[in-house]
């Protein structure tokens, strides 16, 4: 698994059915969305491979761990065969080929292998005059990972939304972490604590971060715009994953969250680029 070879020692590659990519945009994005979730939790799997749907003229990456999900489209040339199709590439894999994306030129080919239209667990990656194989047959027991059509909700669908920049949410974010790993908690704090529990509330043209120190409700208005709700809504989420979620995006990036229909769906969070993240709610019961 996860082996290097020159391109003329795999006899198995149709030439004809690769796809094709920008090699830095392509190992870009593949690398982040391959360890967006990679982090191991001892409450839920650890699911390991980027799902990749191919359309007309992009590749669609998706992960998840089943508390988020990481998504990315990278514009591709495909032939019309392969349209339709989706496969897998092992998250190791993924990383490791990412870490140095300007060894391999320009574009990359991408091979995945196919019989009668399944994904055989096979994909060949060349560029620079090399070729890198991902074979993962041994660990795909059930093909159709992740469960997309139940973990993403459709994005014309929600009822509840707002736009906002980073830089007004993700400092509300860091603050509230702060509180969360305060010290000298009581011991039954210190318990509740670690499901780092945060509601978020939108009622009118206000939305509000809502976090309970068995004090007080402490609450944290947030500066956005184009707030559409009915009603009031509330949504218990894991603050963390959320700060995960926008650490790394520029301060000014315009995102747009989106809820749908009640607080038991997950939420996505929509950025400028195309690039979607998503975040499980909380239960309480």
């Amino acid at each position: 698994m996860n082996t290097q070879t020159l391109l003329n020692n795999v006899a198995t590659i149709n030439k004809d059915n690769g796809i094709f990519v920008n090699a830095k945009e392509f190992l870009k994005e593949l690398r982040q969305v391959a360890t967006a979730v990679a982090k191991p939790s001892d409450h839920r799997p650890n699911l390991t491979f980027v799902h990749v749907r191919i359309t007309e003229n992009n590749l669609i990456l998706e992960a998840t761990d089943s508390h988020v999900l990481e998504r990315a489209n990278v514009a591709a040339s495909i032939p019309d065969e392969l349209v339709g199709k989706e496969f897998l590439i092992d998250g190791k894999f993924a990383k490791n080929l990412s870490k140095t994306p300007t060894k391999y030129g320009k574009t990359l080919g991408v091979y995945p292998q196919f019989n009668d239209g399944k994904y055989k667990g096979i994909i060949s990656i060349v560029g620079g005059g090399e070729e890198f194989i991902d074979d993962s047959r041994e660990n795909i027991s059930v093909f159709g990972y992740p469960d997309l059509v139940r973990v993403t909700p459709y994005l014309n669908d929600a009822t509840v939304k707002f736009d906002v920049q980073q830089k007004e949410i993700f400092p509300v974010l860091k603050e509230i972490v702060k509180i969360v790993n305060k010290p000298g908690l009581t011991k039954e704090f210190k318990e509740v604590k670690k499901t780092e529990v945060v509601a978020l509330l939108v009622k009118d043209n206000v939305v509000k971060l809502k976090y309970s120190n068995w004090e007080k409700d402490l609450e944290f208005p947030i500066a956005v715009t184009n707030i559409v709700v009915n009603d009031e809504f509330e949504i218990n989420f894991n603050v963390k994953k959320l700060k995960q979620r926008l650490q790394h995006l520029s301060s000014r990036e315009n995102l747009t969250f989106r809820f749908y229909q009640n607080a038991y769906r997950p939420f996505t969070i929509s950025r400028e680029n195309g690039g979607l993240g998503l975040v499980c709610p909380i239960r309480w019961y």
